[in-house]
């Protein structure tokens, strides 16, 4: 668990912070109304001397405005430094559920181990680990979850736990926070098409050098100037009717704040030191993507413009603005590629970090190791608190038996959680994990389909149908809990056993928790179990899984003590 030192410092420096920017806009304040006294008294009584000093404050205004506004900003990131930190502490408390972000949006219902393994949603892995604020980057994320990740992040994320500096780098990334819809993809869509010129654009270009030969006439022929009205008239309609296109329509402020914040993490990740491979490839795709940013932000500062109703009049009427606008663009976004590869940058930046989170907010974690079994030494669920360790060899087929809320299903999650996290090649939640990239297939909540019209046995079909597609293809790890727990007991055991065997014939890893303990029989299996102990007529777990089948049962036990039986 990282220790942090510097979060005392932050709250001081953003109590210093306010003092400044509440002194700095209260001259601010002074300077606008001693402006607009100057002027008032300079169009009452004599412009020159007052208007003058008017028009002098307001430039003073301005560039005050200009240079105190980096107090401003310096104050907004202390602060989303300092949030950070809360939101660490949060999860270290186990209140992560209060996280905003909860990936419900990203969950697949087809895929059962999403639901099953709580990977997406309210309380889920993904609202316990993700600092992804992008859409690209939460993309990612999902993508690193359900299907693995072909980057290795667990040297970064391992070096990321250790270091406090990734508070700084990670509180950048939350001020994408609401840009979720002004994004990567429509972006790189909206600017990624060169616009084809044609004969007729070149209309507007020729009425403004028209009007310009027409200008020097006023004077030599003291022509009417009146003229340059019609021009700027002519400039106008030229422009709206030749030189329409979709780019005037984007939202370019927001767009463009999005493009600052992008550069804004350039910036952090250059000051920030960590001595990581793939930190420093992701370092040096910034620095060298960095024109394709700027570039596009020209653009769209430009457009930001263009869309002031009194600006667009004057520049189109005198300048055929957006005729020049269209030549840039067209010469600014034709390397768009480094666009796409800064934005992707900062997506891997996003599940690093998010992948690093297992290893900053808990003491006992790890890199996975590959091997040809999974192995596991002390791993524990991370969304559970106060979770109890277990340690496990799988090298085949387990049959896991135990009374009611002894531990069992919780333990299939944690070793599912942990296999998740392997394949993502982050940390993991454990002492030691190793095992191999391989899929997950679970039957851990059949019964939640009986919403959808569907009765526990058939989702439990639909669930072995796909292992039963899966096992075909390659080595997975599956997960079913209570297997056919709707249908009669009879047929549950002699369909179990069937399964068994075919899971077996396939070598793939499995555990099938079951209270049929003729199961425990089964060829080629291993039997571990949960167990309980009573202690003055009270029940007690210690969740801790121990080799061999269970000798124990509670549910009469149960009943008797919530009084339904004698």
């Amino acid at each position: 668990m990282l220790e942090f030192k510097n979060i005392d410092k932050f709250k001081n420096e953003e109590a210093k912070l306010k003092n400044i920017t509440t002194a700095l806009s209260l001259i601010r304040l002074v300077i606008a109304v001693a402006a607009l006294v100057f002027l008032i008294i300079g169009f009452s009584y004599d412009f020159k001397i007052y208007g003058s000093i008017g028009i002098g404050i307001i430039l003073i205004f301005i560039l005050y405005s200009f240079y105190t506004n980096k107090y401003y900003k310096r104050l907004e990131s202390v602060k989303n430094i300092i949030i950070t930190y809360e939101n660490h502490n949060k999860r270290r408390k186990g209140l992560y559920h209060t996280f905003k972000d909860s990936g419900k949006d990203l969950l697949n219902k087809e895929d059962y181990k999403e639901s099953d393994l709580d990977l997406f949603g309210n309380h889920s892995l993904f609202q316990y680990i993700s600092s992804a604020k992008t859409k690209y980057g939460r993309n990612m994320l999902k993508n690193a979850l359900t299907k693995g990740s072909e980057i290795d992040y667990s040297d970064l994320c391992y070096k990321m736990a250790d270091n406090e500096d990734t508070i700084l780098l990670e509180s950048t990334v939350s001020s994408f926070e609401g840009n979720k819809n002004t994004d990567y993809d429509s972006l790189y869509e909206s600017l990624g098409t060169k616009i084809k010129l044609s004969i007729l654009m070149l209309l507007p270009c020729l009425s403004f050098i028209s009007m310009l030969v027409f200008i020097p006439f006023i004077f030599i022929y003291n022509l009417n100037p009146w003229f340059i009205l019609l021009f700027m008239g002519l400039n106008i309609i030229l422009c709206k009717l030749t030189l329409a296109n979709p780019i005037f329509l984007l939202n370019s402020d927001s767009y463009y704040s999005l493009c600052e914040k992008y550069l804004n993490i350039k910036e952090v990740v250059n000051n920030v030191n960590i001595d990581d491979e793939l930190y420093n490839s992701l370092k040096n795709k910034f620095n060298e993507n960095y024109a394709s940013v700027k570039n596009t932000m020209s653009i769209l500062n430009l457009l930001a413009y263009r869309k002031n109703v009194i600006f667009n009049i004057l520049a189109n009427g005198l300048l055929s603005f957006d005729f020049f606008i269209i030549i840039l663009y067209n010469f600014k976004t034709k390397k768009q590629d480094g666009l796409k590869e800064f934005f992707k940058a900062e997506g891997e930046l996003e599940v690093a970090l998010s992948l690093a989170n297992i290893g900053i907010d808990n003491n006992v974690y790890t890199k996975g190791e590959n091997s040809n079994n999974i192995s596991a030494t002390d791993m524990y669920h991370p969304l559970v608190k106060n979770c109890v360790s277990n340690s496990i060899n799988i090298d085949g087929g387990i049959i896991l038996t135990g009374s009611n809320m002894s531990g069992k299903t919780t333990f299939m999650r944690t070793l599912g959680i942990c296999q998740t996290l392997f394949n993502a090649k982050g940390l993991i939640p454990a002492y030691m994990y190793s095992s191999s990239d391989i899929d997950i297939f679970t039957s851990l909540r059949a019964n939640d389909m009986l919403s959808e019209g569907i009765s526990t046995f058939y989702a439990e079909i639909l669930r072995m149908k796909d292992i039963n597609n899966a096992i075909k293809e390659r080595k997975n790890l599956i997960l079913v809990d209570e297997i056919f727990k709707g249908t009669n007991a009879s047929e549950r055991i002699d369909a179990s056993f069937k399964v068994i065997d075919k899971l077996n014939s396939y070598n793939q890893f499995f555990i099938i928790s079951t209270h049929d303990f003729e199961l425990c029989n089964a060829n080629n299996i291993l039997n571990y179990h949960f167990n309980e102990t009573y202690i003055d007529d009270k029940i007690s777990f210690d969740y801790k899984i121990k080799e061999g089948k269970s000798e124990t049962k509670n549910a009469i036990y149960l009943l008797k003590m919530a009084n339904i039986i004698e």
